[in-house]
């Protein structure tokens, strides 16, 4: 699928390395090139505020490939600087790779310098850094480490740091546990993603994983074998492009949302406003009654429909015959946002969803019930359910990858499991979406997504391959990005959730 990439086990990735680079040099030298510039943007749009533009910089590098592109991305990164000092903890000259050597005289040209041995590290202890980059150990590394370098991976850890970067794997990881590993606040995962990354006893080594595409993957490669991929922020080049001139609000769908209660009523305006910027002509929602004039008024894009309500201030059961009237133009429809337990909630949607069996459905939040997903089950249409790690309860004994498959198969669905590396799985493969920060840890970030969701499951203009996976896919990399962006310019604290859906058309600005 395409931007859709293989992660790939260390042995994989230098066995796929070779037959792409055929170890030239030059080729070598330009992989190296393009991850320290890539890395360098991605690191600058994200933590600008958080290193400051001058910066005092550390760079961790072993004799290899990999300290040559941390050594490149603080020579890109200087050209966006003022005066950085930076500091570079490497091994003696006639150690270095040739392409490493030529990467700190690129370096050199670029800024001053400080040099020290990795053993004279002691010297700066106690100092204090805006930014350590890490480029010791790459993929080819295999237990166990040498002393001498867990004892500079261990010191590394206790210098002060505002920013704390991994350059492809935090040096000491690998896929059996470690007490001595890099502790990264950001890991650049480069040219390829390594499985090493997910491993659980390693994520807190790990921090925030960025993927870094330079384009191994751009030619055709059989890799139907694999089970777990990445996202490429390239999968964004298919909403870049220009609308047809002749068309209408009805050429890119018609998305049904019905969703909300007096409990819980900004959840569904949060849904139908992302959903408005994901790119769908129209949006209908179905809410309670007595809160669609304060939503028209709010959200006047959106076509709102006041529905009767249960006692409890949820959409009642007789709302059915209002929407049945007008289902034949949904191009896709969403439900459960704000929802609440309510029973006669429940069985609206199971009705609704019976009248339109070859319409696209997106579930969220109180829709995902083992009953409503057994009435999803025979479908032929797509659908998407969007829960948190709490919610996929309902439906399997776990979150587990093997789980998550399994009740994708059950119910003939796509599932987006909603966290800080959110899992988009069709009951074949497994998406990792790593992309986004803290400041979607609010409530309130589950129903942007949702609302990102339904319009792309709306929008009869996108040509997707797997309609319901790609959905799950660009929403939450969409999402991810817009938090990314805002926390790069406010901090990760002082916003509110619905401030995100202010960033989302910004990833049109965005060069990937």
């Amino acid at each position: 699928m395409e931007n859709i990439h293989p992660i790939l086990s260390c042995k994989k990735a230098q066995d796929f390395e070779k037959i792409l680079l055929q170890n030239d040099v030059e080729k070598s030298y330009q992989a190296m090139t393009d991850v320290g510039e890539n890395i360098a943007k991605m690191l600058w749009q994200e933590f600008a505020l958080t290193i400051g533009d001058s910066p005092k910089i550390l760079i961790l590098s072993g004799t290899g490939h990999n300290g040559g592109d941390a050594i490149l991305t603080v020579k890109y990164l200087c050209a966006k600087l003022n005066n950085p000092q930076i500091t570079l903890a490497i091994s003696s000259e006639n150690k270095l790779k040739e392409n490493t050597k030529r990467a700190i005289l690129e370096l050199k040209n670029s800024a001053k310098i400080f040099e020290l041995l990795p053993n004279e590290i002691e010297k700066i202890l106690n100092q204090k850094f805006d930014l350590i980059l890490d480029g010791i150990l790459g993929m080819s590394y295999t237990p166990p480490l040498r002393e001498e370098t867990a004892i500079l991976i261990e010191k590394a850890n206790s210098i002060s740091a505002k920013l704390r970067v991994a350059i492809d794997i935090p040096s000491g990881a690998s896929t059996t546990p470690s007490n001595v590993i890099f502790k990264a606040d950001a890991t650049y995962a480069t040219g390829i993603c390594k499985d090493v990354l997910f491993e659980d006893f390693n994520r807190e080594f790990v921090g925030r994983i960025r993927y870094v595409d330079i384009g191994f993957f751009d030619s055709k490669n059989d890799f139907s074998e694999e089970k777990n991929f990445i996202v490429s922020p390239k999968i964004f080049n298919k909403l870049k492009t220009l609308r047809p001139a002749i068309s209408d609000k009805r050429t890119f769908g018609h998305l049904f949302v019905i969703a909300g209660s007096q409990t819980y009523p900004g959840a569904v305006l949060l849904t139908v406003k992302s959903a408005l910027r994901s790119g769908v002509g129209l949006v209908s929602a179905f809410v309670p009654e007595s809160l669609a004039p304060m939503f028209a008024s709010a959200e006047p894009s959106a076509i709102w429909t006041g529905c009767p309500e249960d006692e409890n201030g949820a959409i009642a059961l007789e709302s059915l015959g209002m929407i049945r009237a007008r289902l034949n133009s949904a191009t896709a429809i969403l439900a459960g946002c704000g929802m609440t337990q309510s029973a006669e909630t429940k069985v609206l949607l199971a009705e609704v969803l019976k009248l339109a069996p070859d319409v696209p459905i997106v579930l969220d939040a109180d829709a995902i019930t083992q009953d409503l997903a057994k009435t999803i089950s025979t479908r032929n249409a797509p659908v998407l359910l969007t829960p948190h790690e709490g919610e996929i309860l309902r439906l399997a004994p776990d979150a587990s990858d093997e789980s998550l498959i399994e009740v994708c198969k059950k119910y003939n669905c796509t599932i987006t499991l909603k966290s800080s590396a959110t899992r988009i799985c069709n009951g074949q493969i497994i998406v990792r979406q790593t992309r986004g920060c803290p400041a979607l840890a609010r409530a309130g970030s589950g129903d942007i997504l949702a609302g990102l969701c339904g319009g792309l499951m709306a929008n009869k203009s996108l040509q997707f391959e797997n309609r319901a996976l790609q959905c799950g896919v660009i929403a939450s990399q969409w999402l991810g990005i817009a938090s990314e962006l805002i926390a790069s310019e406010r901090g990760e604290v002082a916003l509110a959730t619905s401030d995100i859906i202010n960033y989302l058309y910004r990833i049109f600005q965005l060069d990937f």
